[in-house]
């Protein structure tokens, strides 16, 4: 019964409650909430919120409003619209939460409101293999500058290196980064050595680059 009920809860959807200009401009928070309006409004899987459709919408007209004025340059007027964007971006906000628990997660019903759903991450399967990895001579003495283009779904890299030439007891270095490039470090001057690079993604599966062999450290 527990694995049933985490199964469940696993796949109920979540409202999206984030309505910061990083989603909406200030014309499509305006618009959004007058589609919100109207979502709820007489919706009869929500009668408690009919309510705060009354605010919301008394919110978004005053926000229009000054969206409106807005064409002057007044920087009263600017400021005042900020304000009202925060106030408006909070009822929208506490109300989201309020679909979220009176849905208990139904898709359906949560988008009959108006509001979005986040939507679930799709799982990219097994990366792409990593190409023009670069190598250069560091500016410190024992260093490497690794680099190679960006693995579209990676959130981090395995790096690998090891000495040259290989032989069945040569023993890898491997190292973890989040960016497209690294450097080396502690390395034998003189030395030659054999990197390699992983995207590293959902899927545990590494697809390591065509092997490059450094110049020489100095």
């Amino acid at each position: 019964m527990f694995h049933l009920k985490k199964f469940t809860d696993m796949a109920k959807a979540k409202v999206s409650i984030d309505f910061s200009t990083h989603n909406f401009n200030d014309k499509e928070l305006n618009v959004k909430a007058s589609s919100i309006v109207d979502g709820l409004a007489d919706n009869p899987g929500f009668p408690s919120l009919k309510e705060s459709s009354v605010q919301i919408k008394a919110k978004n007209d005053y926000y229009g409003g000054l969206l409106a004025k807005m064409e002057l340059g007044n920087r009263q007027i600017t400021a005042e619209k900020n304000v009202a964007r925060i106030e408006l971006e909070g009822i929208l906000k506490t109300t989201g939460l309020k679909v979220q628990d009176l849905s208990n997660g139904e898709e359906v019903l949560i988008l009959s409101t108006g509001f979005d759903i986040n939507r679930k991450p799709t799982p990219v399967g097994i990366l792409n293999q990593p190409v023009n990895l670069q190598i250069k001579l560091g500016k410190i003495t024992g260093t490497l500058e690794v680099s190679w283009d960006v693995v579209p779904g990676a959130y981090s890299y395995e790096i690998r290196y090891t000495q040259m030439p290989k032989t069945d007891t040569s023993i890898y270095n491997n190292i973890t980064s989040t960016k497209r490039k690294i450097m080396l470090e502690n390395l034998t001057p003189g030395q030659t050595y054999s990197i390699q690079v992983a995207g590293v993604g959902s899927d545990p599966k590494r697809v390591w680059s065509v092997e490059t062999v450094s110049c020489y450290v100095s």
